[in-house]
């Protein structure tokens, strides 16, 4: 989003594999322990910088701050919002489970590998029919 803005930025590194997301110092930005962040140094109140945390926050955030990508009606606004949520709350974390019992989980688990590919599968049949719908 920093780049379709054309906005200048920053990117600090981390691996989740050594754990510096688990810091205090980072804990203080974010309180979830996770990434990524955002600290917009330059806020539109003029204070401090401001730390945004969670990928749909930051996108929310940014597009806000902006005026850009949320749409310019209602109707518009309501359809980025559910994508944006629907992602948010299903086919990220859907994907990031799959991700974990196909890839890292100690023991290969028959039913939660299938289980989540499943679901992965059918959550880009939704997306596949809602963009057949507005093509």
């Amino acid at each position: 989003m920093l780049e379709e803005l054309g906005l200048a930025w920053q990117r600090i590194e981390y691996s989740i594999f050594e754990g510096r997301q688990l810091r205090p110092e980072f804990r203080l930005l974010n309180p979830n322990n996770r990434l990524p962040v955002l600290v917009d140094s330059d806020p539109t109140d003029g204070g401090e910088p401001l730390t945004v945390f969670d990928s749909g926050a930051i996108l929310l955030y940014l597009a806000e701050k902006h005026g850009a990508f949320l749409g310019n009606d209602p109707r518009e606004r309501s359809s980025v919002q559910q994508w944006l949520m629907w992602q948010m709350s299903g086919l990220g974390p859907m994907q990031g489970q799959a991700h974990h019992f196909v890839r890292y989980a100690p023991a290969e688990i028959d039913y939660a590998i299938k289980r989540y590919l499943n679901e992965c599968g059918r959550l880009m049949d939704v997306m596949e029919f809602l963009l057949a719908r507005s093509a």
